[in-house]
C-alpha cells in the first residue's frame, strides 16, 4: 500500500492532540491525527480547566455559542489545601472553565474537522523512523498496516506514550503515596442540605464543594454533577477520597462498598451513597520526560509530563500544543530554520519542571498527618498575613504575632 502524506502527524486525539491540530490547521498546515481508539472514551476525566489556556480558548472563539460554558475569573483559589488570595495580581489573572473533558474534546474535534484536519480513529502508531528529512510512521488499522510520510510527528498519546517509549526518552519521577478512590454516586436529597459553596450533613457538619475537605485520616472532595453536566440529576455527585496508599494497588474497577468504607474512614461517619458509576482507584504520578524533542519527533501533554496535584496537567499540556504549533507553522512556512524548534524543548520543558515543583508542593500541603497539618497552619497564617516573611521570622524569634486580616 502506498504511503499517504501530511505535513504534521499527531498521535492521540485527546485535548492536547486536538488543540495542536486546531492551531496548526488555523495556520494553514496539513495535519493528520492518528487515534488508537475507535470511539472517544466515555469515562469521565477532568471536569474543567484552570490557568492560561482558558482565556486563550475564549480568544480562539471555541466557547462562543456554547450554552453553560463560560470562563470565570476567580479572586481566590486553593494552593494545595490553602486558600490563596489572587487580588494582588492583575484583575482576572486566573480564570477557570468548568467543562467536562469529553465536551471539551468534542468542541476541539468539531473545530479541527471544520478546518480540514484528517482525524483517523482506530489507527494506532506501531513504529516510526526519522531520517532527518521526513518521518516514516507505521500505522495499524482494521487488521491492516500502512505507512504515513510526514514532516514531523508529535506524541500526544498520554502518560503511557508509545511515541516516548519508541524514542527511548526517559520519564523519571515519583509515584504518589496516596490512593484516590473516585466515582459518581447518588445521595438521597434528605441526606444533604445544599448551601452556596458547600453541603451540610445531618448534625451540621459542612463539606466544601469542589475542593478537598481534610481530616486526620485523609481528605474527601464532593461535587454535584449538575454543576458540570447540564441536565444531570440533582442527586448525582462525584466523590473522591484520598488516603495513604500503603501496599494497595490502583484498580480500574472498584466495588461501591470500597468507596463507602473509605468515606467512613476519612469522615469518621457514614455518608449514604448508592448506585455507582465509573468507580475506580488511582495513584498519582509526578514525572517529566527528559526531552520534549528528538529530531523531527516531539512530545506534548501527558506524554511529556504527568503531575500529582493542582489541576495543572491539562492547562500545561494544551499550552505545550499552542507553543509547538506556532513554531512548527513558522518552520513549515519558511520563516524560521529547523534548528529553531529546539526552543520548544527549552521553553516547555522548563514550564513542565516548574509545574512539577508547584504541584508536588501542593501534594505535600494536602497530605494527611501531623506534619502536613502543621505546614498548612503555618503557611495558611503566613498567607493571611500582610507580611509573610515577617510572620515567619516572628515565629522563629518566638514572639507573639497578630496575623493581618484575611
Amino acid at each position: 500500500m502506498e504511503p499517504y502524506r501530511t505535513q504534521v502527524a499527531i498521535a492521540g486525539a485527546g485535548p492536547v492532540g486536538l488543540m495542536l491540530a486546531c492551531e496548526l490547521a488555523a495556520a494553514g498546515v496539513a495535519v493528520t491525527v492518528l487515534e488508537r481508539a475507535l470511539e472517544p472514551d466515555a469515562m469521565p476525566k477532568g471536569n474543567g480547566l484552570v490557568g492560561g489556556i482558558v482565556p486563550l480558548l475564549a480568544k480562539r472563539g471555541l466557547l462562543r455559542g456554547q450554552q453553560g460554558v463560560h470562563a470565570i475569573p476567580v479572586p481566590r483559589y486553593s494552593f494545595g489545601a490553602l486558600p490563596l488570595r489572587l487580588n494582588p495580581l492583575r484583575p482576572n489573572a486566573l480564570r477557570i472553565l468548568p467543562i467536562p473533558q469529553r465536551r471539551l474534546e468534542a468542541l476541539l474535534e468539531e473545530r479541527a474537522r471544520a478546518a480540514g484536519v484528517d482525524i483517523r480513529r482506530g489507527h494506532a502508531v506501531t513504529g516510526f523512523h526519522d531520517d532527518g528529512r521526513r518521518v516514516a510512521v507505521d500505522v495499524a488499522f482494521d487488521g491492516r498496516a500502512c505507512s504515513l510520510d510526514t514532516g514531523f510527528l508529535v506524541g500526544c498519546d498520554g502518560a503511557h506514550s508509545f511515541v516516548r517509549h519508541h524514542l527511548g526518552v526517559g520519564f523519571p519521577g515519583t509515584t504518589g503515596s496516596q490512593l484516590v478512590r473516585i466515582g459518581r454516586v447518588t445521595i438521597p436529597p434528605g441526606a444533604l442540605r445544599r448551601r452556596r459553596n458547600a453541603v451540610e450533613l445531618p448534625g451540621g457538619r459542612r463539606l466544601a464543594l469542589f475542593q478537598a475537605n481534610h481530616t486526620a485520616a485523609g481528605s474527601l472532595t464532593i461535587a454535584p454533577v449538575s454543576a458540570l453536566v447540564r441536565g444531570a440529576p440533582k442527586d448525582l455527585y462525584v466523590i473522591a477520597t484520598h488516603e495513604p496508599r500503603g501496599s494497595q494497588a490502583a484498580e480500574a474497577q472498584m466495588p461501591l462498598q470500597e468507596l463507602k468504607d473509605s468515606i467512613r474512614r476519612v469522615l469518621g461517619g457514614e455518608l449514604p451513597i448508592s448506585g455507582g458509576q465509573w468507580l475506580r482507584s488511582t495513584v498519582a504520578n509526578s514525572r517529566l520526560a527528559e526531552r520534549y524533542r528528538t529530531g523531527r519527533v516531539f512530545l506534548a501533554g501527558d506524554a511529556a509530563h504527568v503531575f500529582s496535584a493542582g489541576g495543572s496537567a491539562l492547562n500545561t499540556g494544551m499550552l505545550d500544543a499552542v507553543d509547538l504549533a506556532s513554531r512548527l507553522a513558522a518552520v513549515l512556512g519558511g520563516g524560521s530554520p529547523l534548528e529553531s524548534l529546539e526552543e520548544y524543548h527549552a521553553v516547555r520543558h522548563e514550564a513542565g519542571r516548574l509545574a512539577l515543583l508547584q504541584t508536588r508542593a501542593q501534594a505535600a500541603l494536602s497530605a494527611p498527618g501531623p506534619e502536613a497539618e502543621a505546614l498548612r497552619q503555618v503557611l495558611g497564617a503566613a498567607f493571611r498575613s500582610r507580611h509573610p516573611h515577617r510572620y515567619l521570622a516572628t515565629l522563629l524569634i518566638g514572639g507573639p504575632h497578630r496575623p493581618g486580616p484575611p
